[in-house]
Parts: C-alpha cells; sequence; structure tokens
C-alpha cells in the first residue's frame, strides 16, 4: 500500500506507472517490478453513531471503516462479532435480557473509537509523513520496540487489539 495523491488518482492511463515508480522509490530495483493486479481507492475512517436500533445491530465494517493499515479493520470486525455472537447466545438462552446488546455497543463502540480509529488514523499519518526527522524518530522508536522485550510485548498487545479486549471487559 503506498498513498497517493488527487493528480496521481486522476489519470487511469499512468496509473500502472504510477504503481511502478511507488515501488521502485520502497525498494530500486534494476527491473520493473511485475506487477499482477493493482487498484486504487479513497480511504475512510468512520465509526456509526449507533451500533443497535431496535433488533438490528452492527458489527465489524457495517459499524466502523478505518484505514487496513495495521490490520485492525478484520481483527476488530472478529472481536465485535465474538462480542455480539455471547451476548446473543446469553440472550436466546435466557441467561440476559436485550440489555446485553446495549452492552456490547457499549463496549464495542469504545473500542472502535479509541482504540481502532486512533491507531489507524496514527498509522497513516506515519505513512504519509513527509518530514525526515519525524520518520527517524519514528522508526527509531519501532527499532527500540523490536530490541525490547518489554516494549515489544507492550507495541504487540496494542496492535493484536488484546489491549482493547481488557479495555472493552470493564466496561458495563
Amino acid at each position: 500500500m503506498a498513498p497517493v495523491t488527487p493528480a496521481e488518482l486522476s489519470d487511469p492511463e499512468t496509473s500502472l506507472a504510477t504503481c511502478q515508480r511507488k515501488l521502485q522509490h520502497f525498494h530500486p530495483r534494476a527491473e520493473p517490478y511485475d506487477i499482477v493486479l493493482y487498484d486504487s481507492y479513497v480511504v475512510n475512517q468512520r465509526v456509526a453513531a449507533e451500533f443497535r436500533q431496535g433488533n438490528v445491530i452492527l458489527a465489524g465494517d457495517a459499524a466502523h471503516l478505518n484505514s487496513p493499515i495495521g490490520a485492525m479493520g478484520m481483527n476488530s470486525g472478529l472481536h465485535d462479532a465474538f462480542n455480539l455472537a455471547r451476548n446473543l447466545l446469553h440472550v436466546l438462552n435466557g441467561e440476559a435480557d436485550e440489555g446485553a446488546f446495549d452492552l456490547y455497543v457499549r463496549q464495542r463502540r469504545h473500542v472502535a473509537v479509541t482504540h481502532v480509529q486512533a491507531a489507524t488514523i496514527a498509522n497513516k499519518k506515519n505513512m504519509e509523513q513527509r518530514d525526515p526527522e519525524t520518520r527517524r524518530k519514528y522508526r527509531d522508536d519501532m527499532k527500540r520496540a523490536a530490541e525490547d522485550p518489554v516494549l515489544a510485548k507492550k507495541f504487540l498487545m496494542r496492535t493484536s487489539l488484546i489491549d482493547s479486549l481488557r479495555d472493552a471487559a470493564t466496561i458495563a
């Protein structure tokens, strides 16, 4: 994935050349890349204002859209599905009333805004960053996290959304 400018998107005739240029910029090599498939799209960052209206409950991409950078969309969608299925079973088995669905909404909307959106917006900003000093600091921070087991675990717990599950569990 690579960001493109509106001008680069405006001419479909140059799309393949734009892809080749971006790949060569990222990892230069003597021969051109064999580009089998390419596409462009506009990234949307959105969270539905309401996750539930009566018997309709939103989960995954229906509830929240985010940049695919960082791979949090599918992960958070699976967490939504697991949480909703658990609450649905409690209601169907008579162990809880429909308030369980409102708990799902409170927990998963909080996670979508506080964890997923915040992280994917930060990832996108890092990818688009042009200031060399800011880029160097980000790379240094990532390298430091990779070399330090405590920082590496903290990074993985955040990016895998395990921290978000623990945070959601505190919401009643």
